[in-house]
């Protein structure tokens, strides 16, 4: 019988030479995202909000939408943002004999 001139040795040792290299290097990529996965992780806890700005946060929220008093003595008080925009705009439109809605308001 004619065998063409393959080896049976060296087709078995390139056959495992091949499946051993494949093997390492799907160890090898498998480790390497493990690993840049714990690294990945690592640096989301170093960049996470501090909790400190969940309540500073929460604190200019209250002032921007409450009514409050800042100076007493001088007459200064705090409106909400919302209103306070209507107003300026409403004198804004009296000053230039216009009608101007702010973008939001249902007039």
């Amino acid at each position: 019988m004619d065998d063409y001139g393959i080896s049976p040795g060296k087709l078995f040792f390139v056959g495992l030479l091949s499946v051993i290299l494949t093997v390492d290097a799907v160890v090898g990529l498998q480790a390497l995202y493990y690993w840049q996965l714990d690294r990945l992780e690592t640096s989301d806890e170093l960049y996470r909000p501090p909790a400190k700005l969940k309540t500073l946060l929460a604190d200019q929220q209250k002032r921007l939408t409450a009514y409050g008093m800042v100076d007493a003595e001088k007459g200064i008080v705090a409106i909400p943002i919302d209103r306070a925009m209507t107003l300026v705009v409403d004198e804004l439109s009296r000053q230039q004999g216009t009608i101007a809605v702010p973008m939001g308001d249902k007039r």
